[in-house]
């Protein structure tokens, strides 16, 4: 017996009219394949559209191109919500400004501090343009989901779909793709004909006339907004549209791949997502690695256009050879090959239109995303009959490519092509520090083309510019290339330098907020080697005294290696266990119990980390504190509680109760609030002790006693030397601690 999928039973009457979503019923009755060396049929019809949101400010009406009119149907239901959440939920809100009544209106900005990063709204959206996020919000209409608004009844409640009526929608369902027609195709019900599918250049990509498919091309043929979209990304599109055919003719793809690139970023280079792609072709970092582009904070090559088209170009070719199909590769580029897989596996077939048409087999941006990108392409070929044939695009971006050296600035490049700096970093937006990357030691110290870096500027000023920059490589630059350790601050790289924090942050225009981690590298200051004057009856450097050792608390448990050795890592913003265990030569599980940690848990600046390392390894990579460098305190301990309540000004008394003593009125007698002893004893205020019982008392240090965190401080004995005979005395004694008269 088959099943009947969820998209069948879903019926919805309003008004007189009954509509069903009938099991995939916005997938056409049967579909055609097509490609550019057979003549394809168009479908037998096509949904009807619903008016869209307006898109952004800025864009030029376009007008429609006259074309039969709409049926009189609505728009079929689907089975699956959008992937993506709403951009307006993820764009800030005016400061002061009132939410709407009954409209929960949360704050972008607010929760990402929250996360500490990008919420998962935001990872769920793609590249933030503002037309992007329109052509979104207009696939919510095109495409609605086929989930009953709240309020709407229950199924059980609806009239049966199964019915003998000719006036009721029948449903039909399998859980099987529909079979192909028998017959050509012909005029939709209503007078909506499509004949005109069949009068179009096709792409280089092969065509198959789905419904979704039809639904794009009328959405940019005859709806005002899909039309604005297209017209200026198409406007767009001359920037860079010849660079990426030339890219994808020499390594024997179809050239109308280059429309993907308009779907993923709407062709600006300097897009990018939450989830952390960029680009024209929106690549993530580690995608970008595997194909050879830097990402680092000097140089993120996913912006360079040309660059990021050879490593996308390579990934298309790569997962084209995996799929044999392109349909399978745009949606592997959109979803991941892993997933692409899976799904083949599961559902047993290797045809993406019959998947598209499966319960629960592919995402619904995937679902979209390669008919989005073959209508672009039949749009782009067929720029007349949808209206554009009269329209401009811009002129292709291009420069000239020179050499330039290890850490120079753009101003330099700038001066010696004789043109303005906005003008080299329009063409060079990859470059994120104003810099070219720091190069080998050898090229930063001799000034050698080594590991020089191409800069483009503009077109007609190469040689100007090679010529000028020639000469300033005779002298010798006055930076010098520094690799972070890791563990290492940037306030620790500075003091290490002798120069101010301030200067290293402007050398190497790090922002506000950003996070140095270990290995990245940095221009610095050459230092000046001066000799320091000679002293035999001085050592050079001093033992650390127990007063200037660093604090470390560490757990009860004690743990004891005979061929290993005790570290201590402080840890900064964004470390993980991982990162941690990785650098360190240790397993993550062990620093979890070294430390008692919660491994789901995120570490927190400013936390230090005991660490048992094995003999001998190299860990000069690395900033960490010695044994011999660290007071160690075990968390708990009297010497725990006398550092920590002493540099609160307090220290720790421990009282014996007597009948009908509670909390609060122990604390009234110190001076302490019985909120403060609640939390330091863990039970009620006003619950009585039995005689005998201990109580924990932090009060205030009395006048002249030694602070703690120096030596001899009261109450350390365990970790630090008893007074000396000459020193202060210690406090009196609370009379009520004093024990009984006989």
């Amino acid at each position: 017996m088959t099943t009947p999928s969820r998209s069948a039973i879903l019926v919805t009457c309003a008004a007189g009219l009954c509509l069903a979503a009938v099991a995939r019923a916005d997938a056409p009755s049967g579909s055609v394949s097509a490609s550019t060396s057979a003549s394809v049929a168009p479908p037998a019809s096509a949904s009807a559209k619903p008016p869209l949101p307006a898109l952004p400010a800025g864009h030029a009406a376009v007008k429609p191109v006259p074309s039969a009119p709409p049926p009189k149907t609505l728009p079929p239901a689907t089975t699956a919500a959008p992937k993506k959440t709403p951009p307006s939920a993820a764009r800030p809100t005016k400061a002061g400004a009132r939410p709407t009544p009954g409209v929960r209106s949360p704050d972008p900005a607010a929760r990402r501090g929250v996360a500490g990063g990008p919420t998962a709204d935001d990872v769920a959206l793609g590249a933030e343009t503002p037309e992007l996020r329109a052509l979104y919000r207009a696939e919510l209409e095109i495409f609605p989901p086929a989930i009953p608004p709240l309020g709407s009844p229950w199924p059980n409640e609806l009239a049966s779909p199964l019915s003998a009526a000719e006036t009721l929608p029948h449903v039909h369902a399998s859980g099987l793709p529909p079979s192909p027609p028998t017959s050509g195709p012909k005029p939709a019900e209503g007078g909506h004909d499509v004949s005109w599918l069949a009068h179009l250049q096709l792409p280089d990509l092969p065509v198959r006339w789905d419904a979704r498919l039809v639904r794009y091309l009328e959405f940019y043929k005859d709806d005002p907004r899909g039309r604005q979209l297209f017209a200026f990304w198409m406007k767009r599109s001359g920037r860079y549209r010849e660079a990426i055919r030339r890219s994808l003719r020499r390594k024997a793809l179809p050239e109308d791949l280059a429309w993907l690139a308009m779907v993923e970023s709407g062709y600006d280079p300097t897009a990018r997502s939450p989830a952390g792609a960029a680009g024209l072709w929106q690549l993530t970092a580690d995608t970008a690695h595997l194909y050879g582009l830097s990402t680092d904070r000097w140089a993120d090559q996913r912006l360079n256009a040309l660059a990021e088209t050879e490593a996308a170009a390579e990934m298309l070719s790569d997962l084209y050879r995996r799929f044999g199909s392109w349909e399978l590769a745009m949606a592997g580029y959109n979803m991941g090959y892993g997933a692409v897989m899976s799904v083949v596996r599961r559902y047993n077939t290797n045809d993406y239109w019959a998947l598209s048409r499966l319960e629960a087999a592919l995402p619904w941006e995937t679902v979209l995303y390669v008919p989005k990108v073959v209508a672009t392409a039949i749009v782009g070929r067929n720029l007349a009959a949808f209206g554009f044939a009269d329209l401009v695009t811009d002129p292709p971006i291009d420069g000239d490519e020179t050499r330039v050296a290890p850490g120079t600035s753009l101003q330099a490049v700038a001066l010696a092509a004789g043109c303005t700096l906005k003008e080299v970093e329009s063409l060079n937006p990859e470059l994120r520090a104003g810099r070219t990357p720091p190069g080998p030691v050898a090229a930063m110290t001799t000034g050698s083309a080594d590991g020089s870096y191409p800069v483009r500027v503009p077109t007609g000023k190469g040689a100007t510019a090679q010529a000028n920059l020639s000469k300033t490589r005779e002298t010798v630059p006055p930076f010098e290339r520094y690799v972070v350790k890791f563990g290492e601050s940037l306030e620790q790289v500075a003091a290490s330098h002798k120069v101010p924090v301030a200067r290293i942050t402007e050398l190497n225009a790090i922002a506000p907020g950003e996070v140095i981690r270990g290995g990245t590298v940095l221009l610095v200051p050459r230092a000046t080697v001066t000799a320091p004057a000679s002293n035999p009856s001085q050592p050079a450097v001093a033992a650390a005294t127990d007063a200037s050792k660093a604090v470390v608390v560490v757990p009860p448990e004690a743990f004891i290696y005979p061929d290993r050795r005790r570290v201590f890592y402080r840890v900064l913003t964004g470390d993980t266990l991982p990162d941690i265990a990785r650098n360190l030569h240790v397993e993550v599980d062990d620093l979890r119990r070294w430390n008692d940690l919660d491994p789901a848990a995120r570490l927190q600046e400013g936390m230090t980390l005991q660490v048992f390392v094995p003999q001998g390894v190299d860990l000069s990579h690395a900033v960490l504190l010695a044994e011999s460098d660290a007071r160690v305190l075990v968390a708990g301990s009297d010497g725990f509680f006398a550092y920590t309540e002493g540099t609160r000004g307090r220290r720790r008394l421990v009282v014996t109760a007597k009948a009908g003593d509670t909390l609060e009125s122990i604390g009234r007698v110190h001076g302490v609030n019985a909120a403060s002893m609640e939390r330091i004893n863990g039970r009620g205020r006003k619950e009585a002790l039995k005689e005998g019982q201990t109580v924990v008392v932090y009060v205030p240090a009395a006048p002249g006693a030694t602070p703690a965190g120096t030596p001899g401080a009261p109450g350390d004995a365990d970790s630090w030397p008893m007074p000396a005979p000459n020193g202060p005395l210690p406090p009196a004694p609370e009379a009520r601690l004093l024990p009984d008269l006989p």
